[in-house]
């Protein structure tokens, strides 16, 4: 007996992929996300500043006030869009397929699409989190299963925490 299913027609969308993106760097990376986040901020500020104070010093544009300028405003946007680079990048690798099902059973996921079938025991993961609406199944740190709350088609949403705590016998961690 199928509990729970989920239909995608396209794969995951973007908004999921940078829902799980921003959990990563949440949970997994979140050190060091923090400590190249402020490295590169700080190394794009000094050197956007110093370019505008040699821009206004001088009254010319020489070669080393440009490349200041560019380094320092290419690091500040790669700092503020790291989470997008990560997702877009992310999606770029990942298998794009059609009509993908997953189906929670007494068994554990079987998911199936237009390309290939799997089954994943529940025993096999790892952690649980639901985070802006959507529930994070992940095996191990670099794959998880992202099921968006919209999607469900058979079962109710708000039934599945219950549902998957119950089954892999680990609490789902709201973030």
């Amino acid at each position: 007996m199928d509990y729970f299913v989920l239909r995608f027609d396209h794969s995951y969308r973007k908004e999921d992929i940078l829902a799980l993106s921003r959990l990563s760097s949440r949970i997994m990376r979140k050190w060091s996300s923090r400590i190249i986040y402020v490295f590169g901020f700080a190394v794009g500020l000094f050197a956007f500043l110093s370019g505008i104070l040699m821009l206004w010093s001088d009254r010319e544009i020489s070669d080393l006030t440009a490349t200041l300028l560019l380094f320092g405003g290419l690091c500040l946007v790669l700092g503020f869009f790291r989470n997008r680079l990560n997702a877009w990048g992310a999606r770029k690798q990942s298998l794009q397929v059609e009509n993908l099902t997953m189906k929670f059973s007494d068994e554990g996921l079987a998911q199936s699409s237009s390309k290939a079938a799997a089954s994943v025991p529940y025993h096999a993961f790892e952690r649980l989190y639901h985070y802006r609406d959507r529930y994070f199944l992940f095996v191990d740190k670099l794959h998880a299963y992202i099921l968006p709350e919209d999607r469900f088609v058979v079962g109710d949403s708000a039934d599945f925490r219950a549902f998957i705590e119950a089954k892999t016998g680990k609490t789902v961690e709201y973030i």
